[in-house]
C-alpha cells in the first residue's frame, strides 16, 4: 500500500513539474515569435509579467529574449543587466550564431569583466557608470592575478585611497580616516553586515576566505544614506560565487614558509530551483620570527634584555572561514562563523616591550592577542515583479570576543599595581604569598554578544517619456544586547590573580535598539543625464541616551557619451561611538558614556573614459572629506572627547588595460591635509598614512588551451614617507623615556610575484612576497612603528571534482 501510494505521488509531482514547464515554455515561445516580427515591447511585457513564475530551467531563455529585445530598442543599460542576470543563472552560456554579434559581443564582455553590473551602491543592477559614488570592482580574475592571502592585501592593492595601517588587529585606513581597529568601513557578506555592533570592527584578515568571492564591490565614500552605521568612509560588499559557477567541489592545501599551512574547500551546485554553495577556510602561520637585542632599531623596554617578536602571526589558535548559502526559488539562507586571531608584536599595557609570547597561557582556547568569533545567520525573501521588487529579510548576529593584553615580562616595582576594582574577585592565597604582578603580567577582557533584527524594502520601477527610474524605499529594526562580559588578571606568565565572576565586569550588560528608515529616487532624462539622491533617518535608542542622525546624499551623473562620464556627488555619514567606549566600567576610559557620533560630509567630483580601440579604461576622482566629532582619547587625562577633526583633499586616478594575454592596471593616490585638531597629524600629514601611494598590477598569459594554462603576474606597491610618532610616557629603552613627535618612517617599495599553472582540474600556484627582502616599516594606531615581514612565500596545489 505504502508503495502504491509513494508511486502515484511521485507520478502527480512529476505531471504537475511537467505541466509548469510547458506552460514556461509556451510563454518563451510566445514572447520569441513577437521578437522575431519586432514587436519588442509586447515580448517584454510577457517576460516580464510572468518572469517571478517561470521556472529556473526557463528563465535563463527570458533573460536571453529580454537583453535581445532591449537591445533592439536601443537600451543598452536594460540590456547589459539582462545578460548579467543570464550569467548569473548560467555562468557558462554561450551565444549561439544566430544571435546578434552586439549581443556575442556584450556576453564576452560581461565573461571578462570588462562589463560589470553591481547591486551595492544603490540597491539595484546598475552599471559601473550610473553608480552614485566611485566605484572599484574586484573581480575573481583580479584576485587570482593580485597573489593576495587577504582580503586587506586585495583593497590596498586595487583601491585607491585604501591605506594598511598597524593595529592591535589587521587594519586599513581610506582617505586617511582610521582608529585602532577597523571600524570605519562597512564590510558585508552577500549585503550582510559583518562588523562587530560591540566595536563596530572587522578586521580584513584571515577570517575571510578568498576562494568563494566572485566579485567585491567597494564604495570609495559615505554610504549612510542607504546602510546607516558604519559606513563612514566607504562600504566592502563581498560578493561569493554561485552554486551554478562552482558547479562541483575544489579543494586546495597551501604551504609557506614560517611554518604557514592554509587549506580551503568550495562547494557548489545547482539543480532545478534549488542552488547552494557552501565554503570552508583554515589558515595558521607562526609569522615570521624576529630575535632582537638591545640596540636594535626594532628594541623597546625598561629591561634591557633580548628579545622577540612574531610579525603577521596567527597561531596556536587558527584562523577560518566557514559557511553556506541555499536557495530556493525566491528564499535564500545564509550561514557564516569566522574567527581570527593576530599575534601582537609588542605589549600594549603598562610598558611597550617586547614580550615572551610562547610562554603566557591560553584563556579561553588562546593565547595573547585579540580573538573574535562571529557566527551570521539570515533569512530572505526576494520577489520580482514587471515594476515591483521586494525584499524582506532576517537576521542574527552572535559575537564572542577576547581581548588577551600583555603588560609586560617584567615589571619593575614603580610600575607594579593590582588592577582591581570594589567587589572583584582576587585570589586571596596568591596576595598573601606577595610578589604579585611582578612579571609576567597579562589581561584577558572577554564578552558575548548577540544581535537580532529585520529589513523590508520595496523598489518601484516607472518609465515615462523620456524619463525613467526607481524609487526605492524601506525601514530596518535591530535589537543589540551585551549579555555577558568579565575581567580576568593574572601574573607569572600563567597564574591567575582576578578570577572570572560577576562582579569582574568591565562593560555594562545592556540592551539597545535600533530603527531606520531610508528612500531613494533614481531617476535619468534621456539615458543622458542620471539623478540618484537618498535620506536616511536611523533612531538609536541606547542604554543611556538616544542618538539621532540624518543620512543625506546627492549625485548628479552626466554620460557624456557611451565612452565617457562624469559624476558630481555630496554625502554626509556618520559612525556611532562603539558600545565598548561609551558602556566601559574601566575607570581609566572616562568619558566614554558621553560619546556621540562621529560625521563626515564628501564631495567627490569623478571622470571615466573608455579608450576602445586601446583596451584602456580611465577613472579619475578628485574628493573633499570633512570629518567632525572624531573621537579623541587624550592618554594625559584617560578622557574620551569629541573633539578630532580632520579636513582632507585627493586625487585618485587608475588606468587600466586589458587585452588578450595581458592585464595591467596602475592605480595612484595623492591626498594632503588641509586642517585639523586633535587628530593624528603631524606637519600636515596623517600619522601612519603616505601621501602618495602608487601600485602597479601585471598578469601575462602564457598558456592558454583547452587542457594547460599558466599565467605570469606581479605587483609592485610604492609608498612616500609617513610620520609614525613616538610620544607617550610608557614607551622607554632601558630607563630613558624615547619622545620623538617627528619620527619618520622611509618611502619604500616592495615587489611580489607569482606563477600559476594548471591543467585540466589539476592547479599548483606559488606567490613571493617582498621579494627584494626590504626591511620596512609600517605606523598606525600601535604608537610604535611596526616591522613588516621579509620575504617569504606561500605555495598551494588545488583539484576541482
Amino acid at each position: 500500500m505504502k508503495r502504491l501510494f509513494t508511486v502515484i505521488t511521485s507520478i502527480i509531482l512529476c505531471n504537475a513539474v511537467m505541466a509548469q514547464t510547458a506552460t514556461d515554455v509556451e510563454i518563451c515561445q510566445q514572447a520569441e515569435a513577437s521578437y522575431r516580427i519586432g514587436l519588442f515591447d509586447d515580448a517584454v511585457r510577457l517576460l516580464t509579467d510572468n518572469i517571478s513564475n517561470l521556472s529556473a530551467r526557463t528563465r535563463s531563455t527570458a533573460y536571453h529574449l529580454l537583453s535581445l529585445c532591449y537591445m533592439e530598442k536601443d537600451n543598452s543599460e536594460e540590456a547589459a543587466k539582462y545578460a548579467s542576470l543570464l550569467l548569473k543563472e548560467n555562468p557558462y552560456y554561450s551565444p549561439t550564431l544566430s544571435d546578434p554579434l552586439r549581443f556575442i559581443d556584450l556576453i564576452e564582455k560581461l565573461k571578462s569583466g570588462k562589463t560589470a553590473t553591481i547591486t551595492t551602491a544603490s540597491q539595484q543592477a546598475e552599471s559601473l557608470d550610473e553608480a552614485p559614488v566611485p566605484v572599484t570592482l574586484i573581480s575573481e580574475d583580479m584576485i587570482k592575478d593580485s597573489g593576495a592571502k587577504t582580503l586587506s592585501d586585495l583593497l590596498v592593492l586595487y583601491v585607491p585611497g585604501m591605506t594598511k595601517v598597524e593595529g592591535l588587529e589587521s587594519n586599513v585606513a581610506m582617505h586617511g580616516v582610521y582608529s585602532s581597529t577597523q571600524e570605519k568601513i562597512l564590510i558585508m557578506l552577500d549585503g550582510h553586515r559583518l562588523n562587530s555592533r560591540t566595536t563596530n570592527s572587522e578586521q580584513p584578515d584571515f577570517r575571510t576566505s578568498l576562494e568563494k568571492i566572485k566579485q567585491i564591490e567597494v564604495l570609495r565614500g559615505p554610504a549612510s544614506s542607504l546602510y546607516g552605521n558604519v559606513a563612514l568612509t566607504a562600504v566592502v560588499n563581498i560578493i561569493t560565487k554561485s552554486g551554478r559557477a562552482v558547479d562541483g567541489l575544489k579543494v586546495s592545501a597551501g604551504i609557506g614558509n614560517n611554518n604557514t599551512y592554509a587549506a580551503d574547500i568550495l562547494i557548489g551546485k545547482s539543480a532545478y530551483d534549488i542552488e547552494f554553495t557552501g565554503w570552508a577556510s583554515v589558515y595558521s602561520s607562526d609569522g615570521e620570527r624576529r630575535d632582537v637585542a638591545p640596540g636594535d632599531k626594532e628594541f623597546y623596554g625598561r629591561v634591557l634584555t633580548p628579545g622577540y617578536m612574531y610579525l603577521d602571526g596567527y597561531n596556536h589558535k587558527p584562523s577560518y572561514d566557514i559557511g553556506f548559502w541555499a536557495k530556493w526559488n525566491d528564499f535564500k539562507f545564509l550561514y557564516n562563523t569566522q574567527s581570527s586571531k593576530k599575534v601582537i608584536p609588542y605589549s600594549n599595557l603598562v610598558h611597550y616591550a617586547l614580550y615572551s609570547y610562547d610562554k603566557y597561557r591560553k584563556v579561553f582556547g588562546a593565547t595573547p592577542g585579540h580573538t573574535r568569533d562571529n557566527h551570521h545567520i539570515e533569512l530572505s525573501y526576494e520577489k520580482l515583479w514587471q515594476k515591483w521588487a521586494l525584499k524582506f529579510q532576517t537576521y542574527v548576529d552572535i559575537e564572542s570576543c577576547s581581548n588577551n593584553d600583555v603588560c609586560g615580562d617584567s615589571i619593575l616595582e614603580d610600575s607594579r599595581y593590582l588592577p582591581s576594582f570594589p567587589g572583584e574577585v582576587i585570589s586571596s592565597d596568591i596576595v598573601a604569598g606577595g610578589n604579585v604582578c611582578d612579571y609576567g603580567l597579562y589581561q584577558v577582557q572577554s564578552w558575548n554578544d548577540y544581535t537580532y533584527g529585520g529589513l523590508l524594502q520595496s523598489t518601484y520601477s516607472f518609465q515615462k517619456n523620456a524619463y525613467e527610474g526607481s524609487w526605492l524605499f524601506g525601514a530596518q529594526f535591530e535589537n543589540y544586547t551585551m549579555k555577558d562580559n568579565t575581567m580576568l588578571c593574572g601574573d607569572h606568565f600563567d597564574r591567575v590573580v582576578i578570577t572570572q565572576s560577576d562582579a569582574n565586569k568591565s562593560i555594562r550588560t545592556e540592551s539597545e535598539t535600533y530603527l531606520s528608515a531610508f528612500s531613494q529616487l533614481k531617476m535619468s532624462y534621456k539615458k543622458r543625464f542620471i539623478f540618484n539622491g537618498g535620506l536616511r533617518f536611523d533612531n538609536k535608542q541606547r542604554y543611556n541616551s538616544t542618538l539621532r542622525e540624518l543620512s543625506p546624499r546627492l549625485s548628479l551623473i552626466y554620460k557624456i557619451s557611451n565612452q565617457s562620464s562624469l559624476k558630481l556627488g555630496y554625502a554626509h555619514s556618520f559612525v556611532d561611538a562603539p558600545y565598548f567606549y561609551r558602556a566601559t566600567l574601566i575607570h581609566t576610559y572616562r568619558g566614554g558614556d558621553k560619546l556621540e557620533a562621529e560625521k563626515m560630509d564628501a564631495v567627490q567630483l569623478n571622470y571615466t573614459h573608455n579608450f576602445k580601440s586601446l583596451s584602456l579604461h580611465y577613472d579619475c576622482n578628485v574628493y573633499y572629506n570633512s570629518l567632525t566629532n572624531n573621537i579623541f582619547f587624550d592618554p594625559t587625562q584617560s578622557l574620551y572627547t569629541n573633539s578630532g577633526s580632520l579636513k582632507v583633499w585627493g586625487l585618485e586616478n587608475v588606468l587600466t588595460y586589458d587585452r588578450k594575454r595581458w592585464y595591467l592596471q596602475m592605480n595612484m593616490t595623492y591626498q594632503h591635509v588641509i586642517e585639523s585638531e586633535n587628530y593624528m597629524v603631524t606637519n600636515s600629514q596623517i600619522t601612519g598614512v603616505p601621501d602618495f601611494k602608487l601600485n602597479v598590477i601585471g598578469r601575462y598569459r602564457l598558456i592558454s588551451n583547452d587542457k594547460w594554462r599558466m599565467n605570469l603576474r606581479a605587483n609592485v606597491q610604492v609608498f612616500s614617507k609617513q610620520y609614525s610618532p613616538i610620544s607617550l610616557p610608557t614607551v622607554f629603552i632601558g630607563e630613558n623615556n624615547v619622545m620623538n613627535p617627528e619620527y619618520q618612517i622611509d618611502g619604500r617599495v616592495i615587489v611580489n610575484s607569482g606563477i600559476d599553472c594548471q591543467y585540466t582540474k589539476i592547479k599548483a600556484s606559488v606567490d613571493f612576497y617582498n621579494m627584494l627582502n626590504k626591511d620596512y616599516y609600517q605606523g598606525g594606531s600601535f604608537i610604535l612603528p611596526i616591522p613588516q615581514q621579509k620575504f617569504n612565500f606561500l605555495a598551494k596545489v588545488s583539484y576541482v571534482f
